[in-house]
């Protein structure tokens, strides 16, 4: 095995997710960096001995494209799962070569999320990302940026395919192509509803749809179906049950991102919302509709997704007339609280430890969200 363990023995040894005090901003850096070494590693491996090393120039712009993306990023995915690994797996077990393989596992994860970032801001034509110009607007890349997705795409299925036996390799490739065909359907319902400007399709059930394919199974579930199929000890019933707990996690998610929409005090982010004005389904949008007077509605339809500031504030007042902020605090502690209660609910002799979960919340720093 030519990749470097060091890493690996580093990240088992100091156990980031094992201790529950806060990581100092030093030590989270630090780790940060050990990870992103072996990213870099695991790149050049595969592309030393693999059909690209074929074609030195493309195995150059793949390597600057993972530069450039993958290793200005906290690596949140790849820690996550390798956290749901270390938390699953029978002690016994946590061997250099089986964490080894799920430090493999977790390095495609953040390229995985490096691809996903790279279409998306060519499909949003997006500006900057992580402080710099967007790949897609570089002058040697323009209209080649998606060969580039579709190359990095095999780059990490070659990935997997070297470092994985077959029966691994067969169940970890099923999880990342169901996850691309999700952030697929996600990202038609996130782009394709505004355009047509259906306010039919304005519903929960929509909603709750690109939720669950944009944002629940790539971010939460994901990281933990890996870690079980890494420990042996996954299952569709298994699956089911781990959907069904953070279901409201990603509900916490998306509504907190959707809360960004109203800049007047009352905000929970430093994010500035336009949701309004590009006409997404956002939940304040459905529950509008839902609450709203026949009146009240054709003010909506009349100045949703303008961006004019006039419509933007009709909008905005329309919010506050249908007391939607109230409505949002409920929903959330009412989320935030069954999700509590599911896990407590949890034996700690189950697949599915508390412990897990717990994790989950430091990671996300769901433990420190707002409950109203």
């Amino acid at each position: 095995m030519s990749l470097s363990m060091r890493f690996v023995r580093g990240f088992r040894s100091s156990a980031i997710w094992r201790n529950t005090a806060q990581s100092s901003r030093a030590d989270w850096l630090n780790r940060t960096q050990r990870f992103n070494n072996t990213v870099q590693e695991i790149v050049a491996n595969v592309m030393a001995n693999g059909e690209v090393a074929k074609t030195p120039s493309l195995a150059k712009r793949l390597v600057k494209l993972m530069e450039y993306d993958t290793l200005l990023r906290v690596p949140l995915q790849g820690h996550m799962t390798m956290m749901a690994y270390e938390v699953l797996e029978n002690p016994i077990n946590l061997t250099e070569q089986n964490l080894y393989k799920a430090q493999v596992v977790a390095c495609a994860m953040e390229l995985t999320q490096s691809n996903f970032l790279i279409m998306d801001d060519f499909e949003d034509q997006s500006k900057t990302r992580h402080g710099r110009t967007c790949w897609h607007l570089l002058p040697e890349v323009k209209n080649l940026v998606i060969n580039d997705a579709t190359m990095f795409r095999s780059l990490i299925n070659d990935i997997l395919r070297t470092h994985l036996e077959d029966r691994l390799y067969i169940k970890m490739i099923d999880i990342f192509n169901k996850m691309n065909l999700f952030i697929a359907i996600g990202q038609h319902l996130d782009t394709m509803i505004p355009i047509t400007k259906d306010f039919s399709l304005f519903t929960q059930e929509t909603y709750d749809k690109i939720i669950r394919y944009k944002c629940t199974f790539y971010c939460l579930e994901v990281p933990i179906m890996l870690a079980l199929i890494l420990c042996q000890k996954d299952s569709e019933a298994t699956f089911k049950r781990v959907s069904d707990i953070v279901r409201d996690v990603g509900a916490l998610y998306q509504m907190m991102n959707d809360f960004t929409e109203f800049g007047d005090g009352e905000t929970i982010s430093d994010k500035t919302g336009t949701d309004i004005q590009a006409g997404k389904c956002s939940y304040f949008a459905v529950k509008a509709l839902e609450r709203a007077t026949p009146e009240q509605k054709e003010i909506f339809k009349a100045s949703y997704g303008s961006w004019d500031p006039e419509d933007v504030k009709r909008i905005k007042n329309l919010y506050k007339e249908l007391d939607l902020i109230s409505l949002y605090k409920e929903q959330h502690n009412l989320k935030y609280n069954r999700f509590l209660k599911n896990v407590n609910e949890l034996q700690s002799d189950d697949v599915l430890t508390p412990e897990l979960f717990l994790k989950l919340m430091e990671a996300s720093q769901l433990n420190k969200w707002n409950i109203y």
